[in-house]
């Protein structure tokens, strides 16, 4: 199993339509809901594809638990927050 934890390599796979090279390499990919809800927001670039493809592959995280906090302030889905 992969658990896919940041939304560019997905939407750069989405770009390519290679999505299907995950299931070729993993028997299991699954994606945080932070990261789900950020790549399938209608004005992101291959928000559709994304949101087919990872629409049964969402598990819950908590990630206050694992994620070791820097400075700067990361999105749920791995991209930096702006503005903060």
């Amino acid at each position: 199993m992969i658990l896919i934890a940041d939304s560019s390599a997905l939407i750069a796979l989405a770009i390519c339509d290679s999505l299907s090279l995950l299931e070729l390499l993993y028997q299991e990919v699954r994606v945080p809901r932070a990261v789900f809800e950020e790549v399938s927001r209608k004005s992101k670039r291959e928000a559709d594809k994304l949101n087919h493809y990872l629409a049964n592959k969402i598990v819950e995280v908590k990630n206050s638990n694992h994620i070791i906090k820097k400075r700067g302030n990361l999105g749920g889905g791995g991209k930096k927050k702006r503005g903060l």
